[in-house]
């Protein structure tokens, strides 16, 4: 057992080649195979095109209005991803959501035409909680006993459902929508529960500056962020490099040193906006950084070992090399030469000219496909005709600056990307590594010379520039470290940790929720105020003991504990911004920023999703019934039971859901949520789930529904037309579905 452990050793080049299901992969190739991995990079650079275009996009109240609109998606595609993952669709999934709705109203109203049932909501809500239950199994026991699609059973409910809150609704109130819900009996309770929301702006957070930092909820933020960045790398690089059997006492005095400077460097930097300062600043915290990350290595981790150069080279490496520079310098140039205050359209190929390049590279594209089909021509000769038919649509619809700012951008991320694939191949990779910064710095600096808003000019600019030093620093620990050869060992210390964090996170949640009750708050507040101190609590304990463990004992365990204390503070970090207001805010606005409770039973959801299928039993059939239902029952799996468990999953969220929107808005239109269940799969889809079974995970779904939920209000805040917005859906959703692919084909070759 104690050689399987080993991490120390390096690896033999002189060993043959490992077995491919034996080989251990780094954190950032482990990252890279994750079935989310596409749905992330989409959602970052969706979040990075609405926030350089529209102001409102990156506020508070930005935030809170594109996750409401992704709240009402998630809560049904987490679970909606769990049954894809099972193998089977849901197709009444939309249509049940408005059901629920519908029932619970017409249940508890009395004043429609017909009277109504005229009951409390205290019955009115299980009922209709037992409703779509038992339509999550209908569905379920259908189609396991016929063997029949999941897509056919569910299109027939679906239409029975659609059917049924029409007529229904109709023949009660002889209108299409339902409505009275506020003045039904026990009213008051559910709306506590359904309707509640954390108003913003009723929570303030004073900014006092130098003389209490904590008290501060900028300072609060910003240092809970950079903390769990700090930690997160730490973690990342516990995860990837091989652990001396003991540390050397002088890196880690080098390592604070250089945390120090850095840190001194970072605080100036964002204080200043000007050119010298910048350049200043920026090399003390960069400097910094990378003296603290070489203090870190020599004091924690194996040295690297000289590989002996290679005999034949890689031509790609060069390839990959000149064309990320030539990407990089084009997109300077670019910008350089467009006029950046020009509005106008581009109209280089409009009007009659236009139109006949428009039908010809219509045509040729359909000609080319033909051929193709037919073997005369490449596969990939049609899209010749369709960037031919592009070019007078682009010329029409995008102005100058538009077509500045589009070109410089894809430009710019391709050279990067094209840089990053260079230093991966073995060839000198440290170097390209520092190539691919320097190119990001020089982008930073001409884009902080170019732009006139503080958005860009300073926090874009330090962004680009914290991730220049973030691609330095690895160059730098991949230098003078050691690789890990082997997965790190089963953790020591870590499960004590979690069990004492747990039990005292239980005690403050409690002592919480008795304070909280005895103050006459809501039953809801009372318990969501509980449940976050208590794992704030339980958090803290946690992370203590984190860095115990990291400091003080020869754990090689404790990589996975840094990264989700990093995590844990980034988000801790980002929930503070959000959900509090400091009094100069409040006084400089009018408007009322809303989190309702669908955020944050969305939230719950996905992590609830993840930890089911990570961590559980019925996690693992899942999986199983999903890639294959008959070996699965061979090998002792309930299949029939696990699937209809998650049909009825569905139902369940979609009551949820449903209450939610009933006690939203207190009415509701017989249609609601019809059409719903595609954009469901669609998140899910995005999100990495196949639609053969098997594979996907509940967390990509989540962030599917963020992306749509962005760029659904994103498109509003950048005042664009929003006709255009199931166009830019429709294209995100294969782009994620292609990088997804073409990420995890790479990052699963094993070098």
């Amino acid at each position: 057992m104690a050689e399987v452990t080993t991490t120390n050793d390096s690896a033999d080049s002189s060993s043959p080649a490992q077995d491919e299901r034996l080989a251990h992969r780094g954190p950032v190739q482990q990252l890279l195979t994750r079935p989310e991995i596409g749905a992330l990079i989409g959602a970052v650079g969706v979040w990075l095109l609405f926030w350089l275009v529209s102001a409102p996009f990156g506020t508070a109240g930005g935030t809170a209005n594109y996750l409401d609109v992704a709240a009402t998606l998630g809560l049904m595609a987490v679970p909606v991803a769990l049954l894809m993952i099972g193998g089977e669709f849901d197709l009444s999934s939309g249509s049940m959501t408005g059901a629920t709705a519908v029932i619970v109203v017409l249940l508890s109203s009395d004043t429609a035409e017909l009277g109504g049932a005229g009951l409390s909501l205290h019955l009115a809500v299980p009922l209709s909680l037992a409703f779509a239950l038992a339509i999550g199994w209908f569905n379920g026991t259908l189609v396991d006993k016929t063997s029949l699609p999941s897509f056919i059973v569910t299109l027939g409910t679906f239409f029975i459902l659609i059917g049924a809150k029409l007529g229904f609704t109709k023949l009660f109130t002889n209108k299409v929508i339902a409505e009275g819900l506020d003045r039904s009996g026990g009213y008051e309770f559910w709306d506590n529960i359904f309707g509640a929301t954390w108003i913003r702006n009723g929570h303030v957070w004073e900014n006092d500056g130098w003389t209490n930092l904590w008290s501060s909820r900028d300072w609060a933020w910003s240092g809970l962020l950079i903390i769990g960045a700090v930690v997160l790398i730490l973690g990342t690089m516990e995860l990837a490099y091989a652990r001396r059997e003991r540390p050397i006492l002088g890196g880690y005095w080098v390592f604070i040193v250089g945390a120090a400077v850095g840190a001194v460097g970072y605080i100036l930097l964002l204080n200043q906006d000007s050119k010298s300062s910048n350049w200043v600043f920026g090399i003390v915290t960069g400097a910094g950084v990378l003296v603290a990350v070489a203090g870190w290595c020599l004091a924690r981790y194996q040295p690297a070992e000289r590989e002996p150069a290679p005999t034949e080279h890689d031509p790609r490496v060069v390839q990959f090399l000149i064309a990320g520079v030539v990407a990089i310098v084009g997109a300077i140039l670019i910008a350089a030469v467009m006029d950046p205050e020009n509005s106008d359209r581009l109209d280089f190929l409009t009007g009659t000219p236009g139109r006949a390049v428009l039908a010809i590279g219509i045509g040729a594209t359909g000609v080319l496909a033909v051929l193709a089909a037919m073997g005369r021509v490449s596969v990939g000769y049609p899209a010749i005709g369709a960037f031919v038919a592009l070019i007078p649509a682009v010329s029409y619809m995008i102005t100058v600056q538009g077509a500045r700012a589009i070109l410089f951008g894809i430009l710019g991320i391709a050279g990067v990307v094209l840089l990053s694939i260079a230093a991966r191949r073995r060839e000198l990779a440290v170097v390209f590594t520092l190539l691919t910064s320097v190119g990001i710095v020089i982008l930073a600096f001409f884009i902080q010379s170019e732009a006139g808003s503080r958005k860009l000019r300073v926090e874009l600019f330090t962004a680009l520039l914290l991730i220049a030093l973030l691609l330095a620093a690895s160059a730098v620990s991949r230098l003078i470290a050691a690789r890990r050869t082997a997965a790190p060992p089963p953790p020591i210390h870590g499960p004590l940790a979690r069990q004492i964090g747990t039990v005292l996170g239980l005690a403050a949640g409690l002592l919480s929720l008795i304070l909280e009750l005895a103050d006459g708050d809501g039953i809801l507040y009372s318990l969501i105020m509980a449940v976050a101190k208590g794992g704030i609590a339980a958090f803290a304990v946690f992370a203590i003991a984190t860095l115990y463990r990291t400091l003080f004992t020869h754990d090689e365990s404790v990589g996975r504990s840094l990264v989700f204390v990093g995590l844990g503070s980034v988000m801790l970090g980002i929930a503070a911004k959000l959900m509090f207001i400091t009094s100069e805010e409040l006084a400089n606005t009018r408007a009322e920023t809303r989190f309702g409770v669908g955020v944050m039973l969305f939230l719950a959801f996905a992590v609830l999703g993840a930890w089911v299928l990570a961590r559980t039993q019925f996690g693992n059939w899942i999986f199983a019934v999903g890639g294959n239902k008959d070996a699965s029952r061979s090998v002792g799996v309930p299949a029939a039971r696990t699937k209809t468990t998650l049909f009825m999953l569905v139902s369940a969220s979609a009551w949820i859901t449903g209450m939610v929107i009933a006690f939203r808005l207190n009415s509701v239109q017989a249609n609601v949520g019809d059409g719903n269940e595609f954009r469901y799969i669609i998140v899910a889809v995005v999100g990495g789930c196949l639609l053969t079974g098997g594979y996907g995970s509940a967390i990509g779904a989540a962030i599917g529904a963020v992306i749509w939920g962005m760029i659904t209000s994103g498109i509003g805040f950048a005042t664009w037309n929003s006709d255009w917005r199931f166009l830019v859906l429709g294209a995100l959703l294969l782009v994620a579905v292609l990088v997804n692919n073409y990420v995890r084909s790479q990052a699963e070759k094993v070098r």
